[in-house]
């Protein structure tokens, strides 16, 4: 996006027609309060970075997988309205024009643009938000609650990067695909804080950025946005800061709960804060009780809402990848949940076999590859009650089979074509949810909305040896055995 002096951003209608397969990209341009004279390679404490548009002004960041969903945030102060807010090649690029912001994306075939319907103020009195993105073909940009929405078709879906993520400007403004913007090329002027791009958070600081030029701290001191977590208060002290704590808080950053400091949890369990001024213990297998003190052992695992389990297959690599076969017994009384999650789970890329409730229907989904197959979904049974029912996944390439209580309830092919036929899982499988702080909807991309509650027993992977759930890793799980 970009913005001209008067503090208008506009879109050029002509520019949407336009047609490049070389050059993909994505970018937002904006504006930003005054910055100071100083760069990374001088001794200076960022906290919350500004840029000068006169001057070649940018940050640099490892960029990470966005190819088949980007979904940016950030909040920008201007000062002028035009500048680069972010940008990445082959191209996507947000920035500020004429005052308005704008979203810039080129998939390969066309360049597609959306701008904001009003303007953002640029006297340096103001902070903006921006949450700006795509899914496949179809963009959105929102402006502090102000949606614009595009729907596009496509035949072109994904996003190749190959270019680090710069906010602010760039090293070079002959970087700039010229589709990405709608004038000449600026850098923005003004302050930026809170750059959050597919949930991972950039670390906006001298630290945590992979370079950078002319970047100064936005009002000069230690103290930035969000430096003290949950609502303390930053006093500045010289070249340092300090956090005064809200009740209930302590730490250097007011991150440690009071309840937790001298918690009793036991072997290597997990202390949570919760609403009532107390906390709880997230228990290690093997281990319950309030403490985590009862040592435990179980065939037949209990899911809590906050549990999981992650077995690792030690005999991954002699696997046959193009064919994989799950069997378990499960039992809930919740119409939403997931079950098994056969991958990594890192990132939108990686290949998994998954399956979970939704609305009370077993729901199946697939990646081998290139592209996540439509779900499938069985919604002729009941899964209620803590009634146990057996399921059987069975993939052989890319078909895949379903059996539910000994009945054939799903034989679809994903791919006739057979481009991808292999199951890369890593040896990884997730059961009943992920890693504590790590959300099912968002791991998953929405495909599941909650981590599973209820029991889970007899699960066999790949051959005919059970798998003993006590000896893998995992938190929160405890002993389901009783009244089974």
């Amino acid at each position: 996006m970009q913005c001209r002096a008067e503090g208008l951003c506009h879109t050029v209608p002509a520019k949407r027609s336009r047609v490049t397969r070389r050059n993909r990209g994505f970018s937002i341009i904006g504006t930003i309060t005054k910055s100071l004279q100083l760069g990374l390679e001088e001794t200076l404490s960022i906290s919350d970075p500004s840029f000068r548009s006169h001057e070649l002004s940018w940050m640099s960041f490892s960029s990470f997988r966005i190819r088949k969903k980007t979904h940016i945030q950030l909040q920008f102060r201007p000062l002028s309205a035009n500048g680069i807010l972010f940008y990445v090649a082959q191209h996507l690029k947000a920035q500020s024009v004429n005052g308005s912001v704008q979203l810039r994306y080129n998939l390969g075939n066309r360049t597609i643009i959306l701008e904001t319907l009003q303007k953002v103020t640029i006297n340096g009195s103001t902070w903006h938000m921006i949450k700006a993105g795509r899914v496949g073909a179809e963009g959105y940009l929102d402006l502090d609650g102000i949606n614009v929405t595009e729907k596009v078709k496509a035949e072109m879906s994904s996003l190749d990067t190959n270019t680090d993520f710069y906010i602010g400007g760039v090293s070079s403004l002959n970087l700039v695909n010229p589709m990405a913007i709608a004038n000449e090329p600026v850098g923005f002027q003004g302050c930026i804080r809170e750059v959050i791009i597919n949930n991972q958070e950039l670390q906006l600081t001298e630290l945590g950025a992979k370079g950078g030029a002319n970047v100064g701290d936005c009002d000069g001191t230690a103290c930035g946005y969000n430096v003290c977590r949950n609502r303390g208060k930053c006093i500045v002290n010289g070249t340092t800061f300090s956090c005064r704590c809200s009740p209930h808080w302590a730490g250097n950053t007011c991150d440690q709960s009071l309840y937790c400091l001298n918690n009793l949890c036991l072997h290597q369990s997990i202390c949570i804060p919760d609403q009532s001024f107390s906390y709880s213990c997230l228990c290690t297998l093997g281990w319950e009780g309030r403490y985590c003190e009862n040592k435990t052992s179980f065939s037949t695992a209990k899911f809590m809402g906050n549990s999981y389990i992650k077995y690792i297959d030690a005999n991954y690599r002699m696997r046959n990848l193009q064919f994989t076969a799950v069997s378990l017994n499960f039992s809930t009384t919740k119409t939403e949940g997931l079950i098994i999650w056969i991958g990594k789970a890192q990132n939108e890329e990686n290949d998994f076999l998954a399956i979970g409730l939704q609305n009370q229907s077993l729901k199946i989904a697939v990646n081998l590859g290139e592209g996540i197959s439509v779900p499938m979904i069985y919604s002729n049974g009941t899964f209620c009650c803590n009634k146990w029912h057996h399921v059987i996944i069975i993939q052989n390439q890319t078909l895949i089979k379903a059996y539910l209580d000994d009945n054939l309830i799903l034989s679809e092919d994903i791919d006739p074509h057979k481009k991808f036929v292999a199951l890369n899982y890593d040896g990884i499988s997730y059961l009943g949810g992920f890693e504590y702080g790590r959300k099912v909807n968002i791991v998953t991309q929405e495909i599941f909305k909650r981590d599973f509650v209820g029991k889970i027993k007899d699960v066999f992977f790949q051959d005919s040896k059970k798998i003993e759930l006590i000896k893998s890793e995992g938190y929160n799980v405890y002993n389901g055995d009783e009244q089974n």
